[in-house]
């Protein structure tokens, strides 16, 4: 492509939604016309931004201002309650609430010379219980004294087709930026994948299309892991004998 040539936002938009669905960025960029430092340069764009385009500046004169120790303490805050809130997001609620006129490349400069860095999300599930985890490792503590054979681990997770979401957030240096979320959203063909393990290795594994439901995991339980396990009961008692 030649040098300085306008790309459109249509062709920005499909690069990335392509990339983010598995394919190569070599690949891309041969079928677009495209370089590859563009395509990274769009990514960075679009997680800073939530667009493949950087916004119009609304701000004109004051935009150098430094914030005050009272307002960084505030986006501290105010970041500590939503870590995945873009720059574009900030502004206007400091316009808004604290009536102070920003650039957002102050506004980043002055949260990262605080400690308030750009980082990949920690995604926690909303729907944990903290307390009822507390008291599942004090169980786990003070009744199993093995070796860990005696645990059977199950785990499942899922794939989509694509996955617009954001993955990078703000939180003080050292620590997660952390994102309280429902995991349950579909895009396109859904899949879901059940492991069994334990520690010898996996012993069950299960992949379908969709949701994994109760029924599923039942079935699972009962023909693999149960099958398994008096399997293995047995082969031991004919090892004893």
């Amino acid at each position: 492509m030649m040098g300085n040539c306008r790309i459109s936002k249509d062709v920005k938009q499909i690069a990335l939604k392509l990339w983010n669905q598995g394919w190569e960025a070599e690949d891309i960029c041969d079928i677009l016309d495209i370089s590859c430092a563009s395509l990274y340069r769009w990514q960075a764009i679009f997680e800073e931004h939530g667009s493949v385009v950087h916004p119009p500046s609304l701000l004109k004169g004051q935009g150098t201002r430094i914030l005050t120790r009272a307002l960084i303490q505030a986006c501290q805050d105010l970041f500590s309650r939503e870590s995945d809130l873009y720059l574009n997001e900030v502004i206007p609620w400091l316009t808004l609430e604290h009536d102070i006129v920003i650039s957002i490349s102050t506004l980043a400069r002055n949260l990262t010379e605080v400690g308030l860095t750009h980082k990949i999300l920690h995604k926690l599930a909303s729907e944990r219980d903290e307390q009822c985890q507390q008291d599942f490792r004090q169980l786990i503590l003070h009744t199993f004294q093995g070796d860990g054979s005696e645990f059977i681990f199950v785990d499942e997770t899922s794939k989509d087709e694509c996955t617009w979401a954001r993955h990078y957030g703000r939180a003080m240096l050292g620590a997660h930026a952390s994102l309280s979320d429902f995991f349950i959203f579909i895009h396109g063909d859904w899949y879901s994948l059940v492991a069994v393990m334990t520690i010898d290795g996996y012993i069950a594994a299960d992949v379908v299309e969709g949701s994994y439901d109760y029924e599923l995991f039942y079935a699972l339980i009962v023909q693999q892991v149960v099958c398994y396990l008096q399997f293995a009961a047995l082969s031991l008692t004919h090892i004893s004998w």
